[in-house]
């Protein structure tokens, strides 16, 4: 296990080459700071600040939650625009123990991060894009935040799913993927149909990748054969694992008879009840009262109908 001094020292530099000043007021007995804390001057006289603590724990556990309390204990107290817990455990980190953090995560706020020793240096970098470009990304949150609330409204009322703009509705179910563990891309809008999002993640240490499209249209057309089949051949020429198909109209009669029984194995089919389902998901585990103990995706294509006499997975 590497010694904290030298992961602070680690830590600072990496910062200062970003042209952030480290502050003097560090983490210790009697100091109610963290380890590191790290500021840098912006335009417009504004400015970005980045609290770190690192816990070595051979319990994981107990390195989260030490670490998570001392996180909100700052933000209670501070100002800085994003709290970063940094594990230093011994021995590599295995596929249980990235699972544990992921459920810590889900239940954080958006300021507070934790993240292992071995993601710094690519989260300082990608924290660096950010603020390289954080005038587009101040509109990014923005349509984050409107996205969020979206998915508040569906949850409370599900016909307020009916209200939405097509384009909408494709960020929301991103901003929905995104939050609850998986890897989401958002794809440009396009005429020619194929996929809205892309949806990475890891299950038991192997990549997976999948495909959603969404239809929303609001003269309430319903999803056939000819859609169905397009969508079918991106997920075999893309050679992903699998696609989710939601209709918020539904489907056409027979709208499964243009696929191979191979085919039918590869696609499930959603409706407005499934997004709700979603909306409902990701509401638990932001408030804490869900962790998804079974793989993502099983979350993925859980309740949505996978073979044409409608059994459900």
């Amino acid at each position: 296990m590497e010694e904290e001094s030298k992961i602070i020292a680690r830590i600072e530099k990496l910062f200062e080459e970003l042209d952030f000043q480290i502050s003097d007021m560090q983490g210790g007995p009697g100091n109610r700071g963290t380890d590191v804390m790290a500021i840098k001057s912006l335009e417009d006289n504004k400015s970005y600040g980045v609290a770190i603590e690192i816990k070595s724990n051979k319990n994981l556990n107990q390195a989260i939650n030490y670490g998570i309390e001392t996180l909100e204990r700052v933000d209670s107290q501070t100002n800085f625009d994003k709290l970063l817990l940094v594990i230093n455990k011994n021995g590599q980190i295995n596929i249980k123990d990235s699972e544990l953090i992921k459920q810590y995560q889900l239940k954080q706020p958006t300021n507070i991060e934790i993240i292992t020793l071995d993601n710094l240096e690519t989260w300082v970098k990608d924290l660096n894009e950010i603020l390289e470009n954080k005038e587009e990304n101040e509109v990014f949150i923005l349509i984050s935040n409107f996205t969020k609330q979206l998915i508040s409204l569906i949850a409370k009322d599900p016909n307020n799913l009916m209200n939405l703009e097509w384009r909408d509705l494709e960020r929301t179910i991103y901003q929905i993927f995104n939050e609850i563990g998986f890897k989401a891309t958002l794809t440009p809008p396009s005429k020619d149909g194929g996929k809205d999002v892309i949806l990475e993640c890891e299950i038991e240490g192997t990549p997976k990748s999948y495909i959603v499209e969404i239809k929303h249209w609001r003269s309430q057309q319903k999803v056939g054969q000819k859609a169905i089949q397009e969508f079918t051949k991106v997920i075999i020429n893309e050679k992903r694992e699998k696609g989710l198909y939601l209709s918020t109209y539904g489907y056409t009669q027979n709208y499964y008879e243009c696929l191979s029984k191979t085919e039918r194995n590869l696609v499930g089919f959603g409706e407005k009840e499934k997004i709700v389902e979603l909306c409902h998901t990701y509401e638990k585990i932001k408030n804490g009262l869900y962790l998804p103990m079974n793989s993502l995706e099983d979350l993925l294509f859980q309740n949505v109908k996978l073979s044409p006499k409608g059994q459900n997975s």
